[in-house]
C-alpha cells in the first residue's frame, strides 16, 4: 500500500490508467533534481509496477474522493 506522500506525489502525474501512469512518470523522471523527491517517485513507480489494474483503480478511487 502507498502511503499518504505517495498519494500525494501520484495526484501530480496522469493517473487516466495505471500504464499512463506509469509513462507520465518515467518520463519526467529525468527532470526531477531534488534527491528526495526523485526517490519518492522511485518508490511510487516500483509499486505501480507490482500491482495490478484492479489495484490501481482501487486507489485511483481513494484518490479522487480526498
Amino acid at each position: 500500500m502507498m502511503n499518504a506522500e505517495q498519494r500525494s506525489l501520484l495526484k501530480i502525474f496522469d493517473i487516466t490508467t495505471r500504464e499512463t501512469a506509469i509513462t507520465d512518470i518515467l518520463a519526467k523522471m529525468p527532470y526531477i533534481k531534488y534527491p528526495e523527491l526523485s526517490y519518492q517517485t522511485q518508490m511510487l513507480l516500483e509499486k505501480l509496477l507490482k500491482m495490478s489494474d484492479t489495484e490501481f483503480n482501487l486507489l485511483k478511487k481513494r484518490i479522487s474522493r480526498a
